[in-house]
């Protein structure tokens, strides 16, 4: 049957061209019953060879048997005129590789997608699922930033018997564990860990762990060396993830992380520490701010014009010359008597009043009584009051004459 874009196949229309793979091709189709977008694999098993064949149909049953938000869901399979069939989830998105080889993701949202995929692989792994062939090229990133697991060609069940043969490596070399390339059969999920645990480590350091080619020799023989620590990488990364990459790339897979769950939990345990990750290039402008701030100050502080913002020096000056002296005209008149005065009588005011001496013309002292001193005062007080008035009625008089 010739597949084509416009073509109906059964209860679906092609709409588009996915892939091309040779044998294989990926269309995008629409359920006609409803509207359901969806993609559909198409294997031609009469140029493909036994094990591709047995290969795809092992992977319409692992699908099968999957159900998880970061797996790719099958909804149908089937043969049709000498093809294999297999329906699934169409995701509208990007893979990882191409979205990593376009530039740095920002920290939390690669460590966001690693985690998603430790948790597709956690659900597998329970199910008795090893994938066998995780990459960057076989995530699928949605536009909402949901992970998909994709691609399960190579996956394998606990009690499956084995497809490949003796020497033949099957997987991405930059993200296999060395156990795979020695030609370990048993299939192992702490494989799928070594491989989760390169993809973090292009993550955070934009390089791959051991360059991008890797040679297969130095891995059989064990005389490839270890990565270099990503801190001394990216200086802004703290050390502790170090600790991390060391565990999920050890060669020995009884010294990795034993499950998805424990790679899972210290990598999210460690992204929620403040100190998981120290952003120096934003600290060194906060850093070179301040000492400008304080350069500043301290340029102000020197500056005459700061002077005068000073502590007030103490009055040294003797309080006489602060005393304002009055006018004259009000230093001639004399303060009025007290209302009290008035009301005392002449024989008690002898009595308090003590006698005072006055000098007389011919020098003799002449003691007075404190009555006679007032009626001095009294006598002396109108004279004084006719003088100020005096004083300001100089227009009245003016206007009078």
């Amino acid at each position: 049957m010739d597949f084509h874009v416009g073509r109906a196949f059964g209860d679906y229309s092609i709409t588009g061209l996915l892939g091309d793979e040779g044998m294989e091709r990926v269309y995008k189709v629409e359920h006609r019953l409803t509207k359901r977008t969806e993609a559909m694999r198409l294997l031609a098993a009469e140029f493909a060879t036994e094990i591709q064949i047995q290969r795809f149909e092992r992977e319409m049953r692992v699908l099968a048997r999957l159900n998880h938000p970061n797996i790719a869901v099958l909804h149908n399979a089937l043969h049709a005129e000498k093809q294999l069939v297999i329906f699934t989830e169409f995701i509208d998105g990007q893979t990882l590789d191409s979205i990593m080889s376009a530039g740095r993701l920002p920290f939390d949202t690669g460590i966001g997608y690693i985690s998603q995929i430790l948790d597709a692989l956690r659900y597998a792994h329970k199910h008795g699922v090893v994938h066998r062939d995780v990459t960057p090229a076989n995530v699928m990133v949605t536009a909402a930033g949901e992970v998909k697991l994709t691609d399960f060609g190579l996956s394998k069940c606990f009690g499956d018997p084995l497809l490949s043969n003796c020497g033949e490596v099957l997987g991405s070399l930059p993200y296999l564990a060395p156990e795979r390339l020695k030609g370990t059969t048993r299939p192992d999920t702490r494989s799928d860990l070594y491989s989760v645990g390169a993809i973090l480590y292009e993550h955070l350091t934009g390089q791959k762990p051991f360059g991008a080619n890797r040679r297969i020799a130095p891995v059989l023989t064990d005389s490839e060396s270890e990565p270099q620590p990503p801190s001394e990488l990216e200086p802004s990364l703290s050390p502790q993830w170090d600790e991390i990459i060391r565990r999920a790339l050890a060669r020995n897979p009884e010294h990795r992380y034993q499950s998805a769950e424990e790679f899972l939990n210290a990598s999210a345990q460690l992204s929620q520490t403040p100190s998981a990750r120290r952003l120096l290039r934003r600290e060194r402008p906060l850093s070179a701010g301040i000492a400008l701030v304080s350069a500043l100050i301290l340029a102000l502080a020197a500056l005459p014009v700061v002077k005068l913002f000073g502590p007030v020096a103490p009055v040294t000056a003797p309080l006489d010359r602060l005393h304002i002296v009055p006018p004259d005209f009000a230093a001639s008149i004399a303060p009025p008597p007290l209302p009290m005065a008035k009301k005392l009588q002449p024989a008690k005011r002898h009595a308090l009043s003590p006698p005072h001496s006055v000098e007389t013309s011919n020098g003799a002292p002449n003691l007075a009584t404190a009555e006679d001193a007032d009626s001095d005062a009294s006598q002396a007080a109108p004279q004084a009051k006719r003088s100020f008035w005096s004083k300001l009625n100089l227009f009245k008089k003016k206007a009078t004459r």
